[in-house]
């Protein structure tokens, strides 16, 4: 993956670290039952990243590379990517059959996502849940607590934001937009089972959701859909 300045037409070879990591590369396929997290190693001199992704069965995906370009601040590019299979140029997304709420082994989410509006930054409360019950082995992934992934099935609109307690800073970005969240947890405070997502869905929909975060030494991704209603 490469990145050029539009402004110059020359490639992009600087880049800041966010949530330790110098690019997001994120994926879904087309029905939305797959997601997909991974980060390469640092680019080349040539500015380039190299990244090998296992797509666990053919489709047409939609890859999100979550970058920022040093000077440019963030950015998220989208594009499609298919896998065993043609394409033609009006493919639309198919309905979503992500479950409307899901589980990870033996770890699930309560979800309160009562509060969300398009256009507006809301307050989602959420537990995570370890055999029905509130999780106690949970640690940092990427340095926070939780990351959360919002796709519209409508129009693929992209928002990814970071579940804190309570008490933290909000933050979030979406695609197109600027980065919003500066905090990490502090590593040696422990993770508590209950958290606040701080979220800005840019329009009213569907959006399939994934939280990602760390349950008993592994990352953790429990799926959703949510419908997000028109601001008042």
């Amino acid at each position: 993956i490469a990145f050029t300045d539009k402004a110059t037409g020359q490639p992009v070879t600087q880049f800041d670290e966010e949530l330790a990591r110098e690019l997001h590369l994120l994926a879904t396929d087309s029905t939305f039952s797959t997601f997909i997290h991974e980060h390469p190693e640092k680019p080349g001199p040539d500015g380039r990243f190299r990244i090998e992704v296992r797509f666990p069965k053919a489709g047409l995906y939609h890859v999100y590379a979550d970058v920022m370009p040093k000077g440019l601040g963030q950015q998220v590019v989208r594009f499609d990517v298919p896998v065993d299979v043609e394409t033609g140029p009006t493919a639309r997304p198919s309905p979503p059959v992500a479950a409307a709420e899901g589980s990870d082994g033996p770890y699930s989410i309560e979800l309160d996502a009562s509060a969300l509006r398009a256009g507006a930054e809301n307050m989602i409360a959420l537990t995570i849940l370890k055999d029905g019950r509130p999780a106690n082995d949970l640690g940092l992934y990427l340095g926070v607590p939780a990351h959360a992934v919002f796709v519209s099935t409508e129009d693929l609109g992209y928002v990814h934001a970071h579940a804190m307690a309570a008490d933290a800073p909000k933050g979030g970005h979406h695609a197109p937009g600027h980065h919003a969240h500066r905090s990490h947890a502090d590593p040696g405070t422990a993770i508590l089972a209950r958290l606040m997502l701080h979220a800005a869905p840019p329009r009213a929909g569907r959006y399939a959701l994934w939280i990602q975060f760390m349950g008993g030494g592994q990352v953790r991704t429990v799926p959703f859909v949510v419908t997000v209603p028109s601001a008042p």
